[in-house]
């Protein structure tokens, strides 16, 4: 018998928004800016609670449609305002992801006054998992680009 192990697969997102990084990074750490950009699809946060500090818990509950409900939740592992956060990163209540740990980076650079965001979402066990998620983050940050507008 052979076993093969697969390595951690990993996702990465570049995207230049037009908004100070300080806003941006506002963006991501201010439950009533998370409510209005978070999610993708017929997805969207119906509330946050954030708690700003390395060690620190974050909450987005998410409603789709009419029909379901899910949380994901992380630990702030590093907060350098306005450039970078580290998070885990755990679904709670959607199906074959409940609880499975990944790790976000969120790299904020400035730009000439826009923020150059670089995104990197770690240790997903499935190829599945990472395109989802890729589909989920494009859409989210498409969603933020226009509230930041």
């Amino acid at each position: 018998m052979t076993t093969t192990a697969q390595p951690p697969l990993k996702l990465q997102i570049t995207r230049l928004i037009k908004a100070p990084r300080e806003r941006v990074f506002a963006a991501w750490t201010t439950p009533a800016d998370i409510v209005k950009w978070f999610g993708c699809g017929d997805s969207r946060a119906a509330s946050a609670k954030v708690d700003l500090r390395v060690g620190g818990e974050y909450l987005i509950h998410i409603k789709k449609g009419t029909e379901r409900e899910f949380d994901v939740r992380g630990v702030y592992r590093e907060i350098k305002s306005p450039s970078r956060l580290v998070f885990s990163w755990a679904w709670f209540g959607t199906e074959g992801m409940d609880g499975e740990e990944t790790v976000v980076t969120v790299d904020l650079i400035d730009r000439n006054g826009s923020t150059e965001l670089q995104l990197s979402h770690d240790l997903f066990t499935s190829v599945e998992s990472r395109d989802g998620h890729s589909y989920g983050w494009n859409a989210g940050l498409d969603q933020m680009e226009k509230f930041l507008a």
